[in-house]
């Protein structure tokens, strides 16, 4: 029950906010920030509260921030992986492949399906108001990763919920680099993220599994991957001699520098 109150205190904001005309379709950014403000801040009214429990029969929920990667007629792709209807843009902006966008989302707990019901357009010079007006920027290489828990330059460490990971597209691993856009807890090594991606990835066409060793192996001899965290269609497991096609993330490790996120086989041998 306490999720969907929260849902319903944010909903109430933009509706209040768009009932007294602050929302126009020549938005400037000061009417842009005081939207996303009221995002945020509606969904966690203090910076370091953690979301409250979600029960099996309600949805997850998360402020995201993320870039339109495609929009058609009437709807919409936020990374590629969170669906959205035109109709749920707040303020009758025009959505446009490109834009960079702060959305409501919500997690199905069955399907795990990902779908904006709010979508705020931002521009690039938009500043948030306190506590948001303290985020930062760190390119950083993952130390450890403990379950979900993620500890980043020896130094923060942060919470990966299921839509941020969902929207990563892969789970952190040892030596891999990430940028974060976050918030320090005060007082506190924990940080609060905002975006998080790969620092750097790339698409591989035909690459061959040329070793494993337990659950561990390479691809063309120089690109690590692990059974642990590595995204294959179902039923599929690489062995020594198949042709795959992969993503890649810069991953720092005695003497590689790249690791496989995802493959699927092109050729079996």
């Amino acid at each position: 029950m306490q999720s969907r109150w929260a849902l319903g205190r944010v909903r109430w904001a933009l509706q209040g906010l768009l009932s007294s005309q602050v929302v126009s379709a020549q938005a400037s950014p000061e009417v842009l920030r005081e939207l996303a403000t009221a995002l945020m801040e509606k969904l966690h009214p203090h910076s370091g509260e953690m979301a409250p429990p979600v029960t099996t029969c309600e949805p997850n929920t998360k402020i995201v921030k993320g870039i339109v990667t495609s929009c058609e007629d009437g709807y919409g792709w936020i990374e590629n992986c969170v669906f959205f209807s035109t109709g749920v843009v707040i303020g009758h902006l025009s959505v446009q492949i490109g834009d960079k966008v702060l959305a409501f989302v919500e997690e199905d707990p069955l399907s795990h399906d990902l779908k904006a019901t709010e979508v705020c357009v931002f521009l690039e010079d938009d500043k948030f108001t306190e506590p948001y007006s303290k985020i930062q920027v760190l390119s950083a290489c993952v130390s450890y990763v403990k379950k979900d828990i993620i500890h980043v330059a020896d130094e923060y460490y942060f919470y990966l919920d299921s839509i941020s990971k969902a929207i990563l597209g892969f789970t952190p691993y040892e030596g891999d680099w990430l940028d974060i856009e976050y918030s320090v807890e005060q007082g506190s090594s924990k940080i609060i993220v905002q975006s998080l991606k790969a620092t750097k990835h790339r698409h591989l066409e035909e690459a061959r599994v040329t070793s494993i060793h337990r659950r561990q192996g390479l691809l063309n001899h120089s690109i690590f991957f692990t059974l642990n965290s590595l995204k294959c269609p179902v039923g599929y497991t690489p062995l020594v001699g198949h042709v795959v096609n992969a993503v890649i993330v810069q991953s720092i490790r005695s003497h590689y520098s790249w690791r496989a996120i995802a493959m699927s086989p092109v050729k079996v041998l």
